[in-house]
């Protein structure tokens, strides 16, 4: 893989690894809901028996597990292939063995070099995974895959959309000085106070000036995120990991303490590197024109595109419907 796609690799597969179903975190304890997973319901059941269908960017199989829930009351058997540049695997709790829609996971693949025979797939779909690829490329290849009237479906991050809008926030917090200063004088703080095994260690760093000093330094910083934004500062884990510091970990050795030290800037370093690449990978309309300018090249007519909003009227995400024409009709 190239340098870039290793990259991504590693911090999706460790995102996949924490168990999510979607890219959505913490945010959303399930699969998705909602116009997320009703806008599926029509492209699902144009599909014929014995479908083959893949959904790039997959993680951990959250639209092939739609897919499969939808078609659960029908006679249709088919196939559907999740494929992810990171690390992926379906969790126990979703693995069937008496459904008619087998679903099979393939990691370390992207999106432009797929491991499919020319016009073989009758779906390619994807939900907030597609645009993070090289949309040129991938937009070819799945030309290449699919079969002739093959469905072209993805769901893709709107540049002003309401998740967008909420991880930019998040972005700005995590980018301030006061976030990557508070991480070292966690580092210093914890050297200062040395052994703690008891209460009387607690009121020993009370008195002594140098922790005293670097404690007045954490609550200014946490102060000063706090005021620029406290729903961001929440929603990106630091203050947790901070009081988990002090009344968790006050007791822990010093090397335990460093080491959940260094966790905590992987995570912030980790989160960083997730909202840039997904506020790149955003389209607004300019982008948009110039991705749907290259669709008649490669053999896609579109159908569809809308906007997705929720019941409160936020936006979601892109929806874009197509299929694969003949060379002849283009």
């Amino acid at each position: 893989m190239r340098n870039r796609e290793i990259h991504m690799s590693n911090h999706w597969s460790e995102y996949w690894r924490q168990g999510h179903t979607t890219s959505f975190g913490d945010a959303l304890s399930g699969n998705y809901e909602g116009i997320l997973q009703s806008v599926w319901e029509p492209t699902f059941s144009r599909l014929q028996t014995d479908f083959v269908a893949v959904d790039v960017g997959s993680g951990n199989g959250s639209v092939p597990l739609l897919l499969r829930e939808s078609l659960s009351n029908s006679a249709k058997v088919g196939k559907v292939y999740g494929v992810d540049l990171a690390e992926v695997q379906l969790s126990e709790n979703n693995k069937s063995e008496n459904s008619t829609i087998e679903i099979e996971l393939i990691s370390n693949t992207a999106c432009e070099t797929l491991p499919f025979e020319n016009e073989s797939i009758d779906l390619y779909m994807s939900q907030f995974g597609f645009e993070y690829s090289s949309i040129e490329s991938s937009l070819n290849e799945a030309s290449r895959v699919l079969k002739r009237d093959g469905q072209f479906s993805i769901v893709f991050h709107h540049g002003n959309s309401m998740i967008l809008n909420r991880n930019k926030k998040i972005l700005r917090l995590i980018e301030l000085p006061q976030a990557s200063d508070l991480v070292e004088y966690l580092r210093e703080i914890a050297i200062a106070m040395g052994s703690m095994t008891s209460a009387n260690d607690i009121a020993r760093i009370k008195q002594d000036p140098k922790c005293e000093s670097i404690r007045v330094k954490i609550n200014q910083a946490i102060k000063d995120l706090v005021n620029y934004d406290e729903l961001s500062a929440q929603d990106s884990q630091l203050m947790m990991f901070i009081a988990q510091f002090f009344k968790e970990g006050i007791f822990w050795p010093l090397a335990k303490k460093q080491q959940f030290i260094e966790f905590i800037k992987l995570q912030m370093d980790t989160l960083k590197l997730r909202l840039t690449e997904l506020v790149n990978a955003s389209f607004d309309e300019d982008k948009l024109a110039r991705f749907i300018g290259i669709f008649k090249q490669n053999l896609l007519e579109i159908n569809e595109i809308k906007v997705l909003k929720n019941e409160q009227k936020e936006i979601l995400g892109w929806y874009l419907d197509a299929r694969k024409i003949e060379n002849c009709e283009v």
